[in-house]
């Protein structure tokens, strides 16, 4: 029988994983990491707005 098991990578294997190869890759992860904070935000927005009732905006 097959031991599996489950392996936490530590910080610097983290690292290296998310950070970019060169420029434009960095360039990229930047911009797509800046449109997923303004798409939060927005609809952060919106829920608070459902919530209250405000939901003419639609």
């Amino acid at each position: 029988m097959a031991n599996i098991t489950e392996r936490v990578p530590d910080d610097t294997e983290i690292e290296a994983m998310t950070s970019p190869r060169n420029s434009k890759s960095g360039e990229n992860l930047q911009h797509k990491r800046q449109v997923k904070r303004r798409l939060e935000d927005y609809l952060e927005q919106a829920q608070l707005r459902k919530a209250i009732g405000d939901d003419d905006f639609f």
